[in-house]
């Protein structure tokens, strides 16, 4: 016979009157004091009155307890609604950006230490009448890659959509802005930024790339992440870094497959290196730059610069400029943006002087040394040309140019052969070194290890390619589901003390993310119970109070949990405090 069972998620809350009905102990003394010739009975009646005010009285408490629960995401959302929407943690830890110059008229490539890369166009910028930008403008840039970046930029990592909150795992997050002058430029109608973004991702052995990437870009007026595109995700050929763990039961067969994996590596690069080097690169051809009439140009005369008894680098420099000296009807020299010297005090001090030297620096700058009597002082120039002289070096570029990029397309073609026949003998090392793998995974699920031998372990080196068409904040990411409540939990220091609306940081090391909630009393914390988990909270002394992955291991299985956090007693000053205290 079935049972019927009359479950109440949400129970109905009890009124006023109800609660008080249980709540009038005077009137219930008073009626017992009153009737002692029936105490025998009566006082069975009040054990049992005294159960029914008790069993009430604990249904209140679960009531207002469940209801506590409940109200939770309204408690957090209030919370954080009265933050900055980006709103980093640590006021000393500032962000680092890369800063570099463009062209505006003509734009420009920048290849970050990472190797991704930004390819600005032609005209990209506007200023804030929205006409166009010449000259240099400088562009600042910051990537960031992994939980610690995350939490220090303070950007949220949870994107809303058709009213379920979701948290975002990160395949690379970058920042750009771009000034002239120290004001702020926009991005032009219909321009936008080529980005080759760089960074790794978990992966499971038997994929390439893992699935469900999107671009995304933040809109801090409505407080959201905005879906752009799919974000075209490529492996890039630079092997698979192992996240090894020596507690874990795949350690043995991770070691030995990131030592293949390392070995096959070696030798492609190799063997890669050899087949570029069977036939010479070209030397690319230089643009010739214009001379910037907003900048400080001035004309030094060629016979000022020769020393004959000059030799080595000096002696090519002076070969060099002789050549362009005679090329052109008028050489002009420009300041260096990176000149150690004000045009206003070059222009005062070393208007004439008595001595001069030059040398190569780069393919675009030049050291020029000025000596008046005993004062010297060192400047970075940059030649440059006007009028028919620039007219005549752009129609000698561009030819020069097309016959560089047909010798390069013939070099290339030369060598594809070679290195279609190398890729493909990697490809099949690497496979069969994740077949031996695989192997040493099936071995581990027959013993019934199977969490362990489904975990993503391997990360992978991928290239995120999208376009920015404005400035802001950019981020590659796919969507997480919520996980399932597991305990709701108190956090508390090492001397007892309770964290109260204090914001928390929670990381699973298997996901990209980090996930921010409100810590306070009978938090719903949600996590999984079989992986790595790192939680902490930034206390009023601006340290951090960690609750670590061991701890993890042994919390109770259960409703309710009280989580004993240690508070690091290590001043915060950058980030390499940070990481060394959350052991990344």
């Amino acid at each position: 016979m079935k049972k019927k069972y009359d479950i109440q998620i949400n129970p109905r809350r009890l009124s006023g009157k109800e609660v008080a009905r249980h709540k009038d102990f005077d009137a219930l003394l008073k009626k017992l004091n009153g009737a002692q010739p029936r105490l025998r009975i009566l006082h069975k009646r009040w054990l049992m009155l005294s159960g029914a005010i008790a069993a009430a009285m604990a249904g209140i408490f679960f009531v207002f307890h469940f209801m506590a629960r409940n109200d939770y995401p309204a408690m957090a959302g209030q919370y954080f609604s009265k933050q900055q929407f980006v709103n980093p943690p640590l006021d000393q830890v500032k962000a680092q950006f890369a800063s570099f110059k463009v062209d505006g008229q003509f734009g420009g490539v920048y290849e970050y230490p990472s190797g991704s890369k930004l390819i600005v166009p032609a005209s990209a910028f506007v200023g804030e009448t929205g006409n166009p930008v010449s000259g240099e403008v400088t562009l600042h840039y910051r990537e960031m890659h992994d939980y610690v970046d995350f939490f220090l930029s303070g950007i949220p990592m949870t994107y809303d959509s058709a009213g379920t909150t979701y948290n975002l795992e990160s395949a690379g997050m970058i920042e750009i802005f771009a000034e002239q002058d120290g004001q702020r430029v926009a991005m032009a109608p219909g321009k936008s930024i080529d980005v080759a973004l760089v960074s790794r991702v978990n992966v499971s052995p038997e994929l390439v790339i893992p699935p469900g990437y999107n671009i995304y870009k933040l809109d801090e007026g409505q407080r959201n992440w905005v879906y752009q595109v799919v974000d075209e995700m490529e492996a890039l050929e630079d092997g698979d870094a192992l996240a090894l763990d020596e507690a874990s039961p795949l350690y043995p067969a991770q070691k030995e497959l990131a030592e293949k994996l390392q070995s096959i590596q070696i030798t492609a690069e190799r063997e890669m290196a050899n087949i570029e080097a069977s036939i010479p690169k070209t030397k690319e051809p230089i643009r010739p730059a214009k001379a910037n009439n907003n900048e400080y140009v001035f004309d030094l005369d060629f016979n000022d610069l020769k020393n004959p008894a000059a030799t080595g680098e000096l002696a090519e420099t002076q070969k060099e400029l002789a050549g362009l000296y005679n090329q052109y009807e008028k050489m002009l020299w420009q300041l260096s943006p990176q000149a150690n010297i004000t045009p206003e005090r070059l222009q005062k001090e070393f208007s004439e002087v008595s001595g001069l030297r030059i040398r190569k620096l780069n393919e675009r700058d030049y050291v020029l040394t000025l000596e008046k009597g005993d004062n010297t002082i060192s400047v970075t120039v940059n030649p440059v040309l006007s009028g028919n002289d620039y007219e005549k070096a752009m129609q000698a570029f561009n030819e020069e140019f097309a016959a560089w990029q047909q010798k390069t397309g013939e070099r290339e073609a030369r060598l594809a052969a070679k290195k279609q026949a190398l890729l493909q003998n990697i490809d099949q090392l690497k496979k069969e070194a994740q077949a031996a793998f695989q192997t040493s995974i099936a071995a581990l699920k027959a013993k019934g290890l199977d969490y362990a031998a489904t975990e993503e372990i391997i990360k992978k080196k991928v290239v995120n390619r999208f376009r920015a068409t404005g400035f802001g904040i950019w981020n590659c990411d796919r969507p997480l589901p919520p996980e399932q409540l597991v305990l709701a939990v108190t956090f508390k220091d090492s001397q007892g003390k309770t964290f109260e609306n204090t914001t928390g940081y929670l990381v699973d090391k298997s996901r990209n993310t980090v996930y921010r909630f409100l810590a306070t009393r009978d938090t719903p914390l949600s996590f999984n119970k079989n992986s790595e988990n790192l939680l902490w909270l930034v206390t009023d002394e601006n340290k951090l109070a960690v609750f670590r992955p061991e701890q993890f291991k042994s919390v109770a299985k259960g409703e309710t949990a009280i989580l004993v956090l240690e508070t690091i007693d290590k001043k915060i000053e950058d980030e390499s405090d940070v990481r060394e205290v959350l052991y990344l």
